[in-house]
């Protein structure tokens, strides 16, 4: 291991130790056992709940493990981390490959991830558990995990997910083009909720996808509008007017979340105004790629060449479909539904 690399570790490791007493909470996510260890009681309460459906029993040492604190909660200085200028913004990134290091420091958040990809060790620190915007809290460690997945056959995606255990669909779109809706309006129905925004996918054969956060992101005003049975459970209802509305589906819906199912077919959602019912049409594959590639690239921010060819091949292997949404949500679930019983 390279000096500079050797040195940062032990910057992370000296931050932590000092960090308070570790509470470790064990997961299963995509097949493989993660440990979340905790310096920080405010950063456990805020982040466990995402992953509080892939919950494992006492069993093997894991494959890897997260140590994660912030300095707010435990009075810690941070650990060492690339500066930030005033005018930087808010969405800038920072990322840095010493192998076996690869890094990423979001300035606007101010949070930090390392994964030590040889020791299958990973840091994760913030500056306030209590300043973390509930968005993040719902969908923690997110680049960590996009590492660690890719050397395990699992690319992390831009993408919700809903479906049975034989087999599910993978909704995709950029921001806005009512996936978060399509997949939401499944809860309090039969088929199975396996994220919103995103969820991992390996080729296989056959292809399937990995649940990562049972957590859920919608407009709030779309909440109102187009789901307001969904109002009384949502986390931050204290927030909405500044942030997207969140729920845990493990909370409210415990029986509808999943670790995964295999992937049946991936839906591109486009909102009809005019229309009633939900429509399903096939779509090209042409199609299904501008809805899934370009978002997904852009959310994981250190992805490159080999992820956008993972994306290329699994949109050839899958058939593709359009979901038409129309005003009566609630007809989605059946829609959906339809589809997976004749594929």
């Amino acid at each position: 291991m390279e000096a500079a690399a050797a040195d940062r570790l032990e910057g992370l490791a000296a931050s932590f130790a000092c960090a308070g007493d570790v509470v470790a909470r064990d997961y299963v996510v995509g097949g493989s056992r993660v440990s979340l260890r905790f310096a920080s009681d405010a950063l456990r309460e805020r982040i466990a709940p995402a992953f509080a459906h892939l919950a494992a029993p006492a069993g093997d040492a894991p494959e890897l493990t997260v140590n994660l604190w912030d300095s707010a909660s435990t009075g810690m200085e941070p650990p060492p981390r690339p500066p930030a200028a005033s005018d930087e913004p808010a969405g800038a990134l920072y990322h840095f490959q010493e192998p076996p290091l690869r890094g990423a420091y979001q300035a606007g958040l101010e949070a930090l991830s390392i994964l030590d990809s040889e020791a299958g060790v990973a840091w994760y620190w913030v500056a306030s558990a209590f300043e973390q915007p509930s968005w993040d809290q719902a969908c923690p460690i997110r680049q960590i995990l996009f590492w660690w997945l890719g050397s395990r056959g699992y690319l992390q995606v831009h993408g919700a997910a809903v479906g049975t255990p034989s087999g599910g669909v993978l909704v995709v779109g950029p921001a806005g083009s009512g996936k978060s809706t399509v997949a939401l309006a499944c809860l309090g129905t039969d088929l199975l909720y396996a994220g919103d925004d995103y969820v991992a996918v390996t080729l296989g054969p056959p292809p399937h996808v990995a649940s990562l956060y049972n957590s859920g992101k919608l407009e709030a005003s779309h909440v109102g509008d187009l789901l307001p049975h969904l109002l009384p459970v949502l986390a931050n209802p204290d927030r909405v007017d500044s942030e997207k509305a969140i729920l845990y589906a493990e909370q409210h819906f415990p029986q509808q979340t999943t670790s995964g199912f295999p992937l049946a077919a991936l839906l591109v959602p486009i909102v009809r105004a005019d229309r009633r019912e939900p429509q399903i049409r096939a779509s090209s594959r042409a199609a299904a790629f501008a809805a899934l590639g370009p978002s997904t690239m852009f959310q994981l921010h250190t992805a490159g060449p080999a992820e956008l060819a993972t994306l290329s091949s699994l949109v050839a292997r899958v058939p593709c479909y359009t979901l038409e949404v129309g005003r009566d949500t609630s007809a989605i679930a059946g829609t959906i539904s339809d589809l997976l019983s004749t594929l």
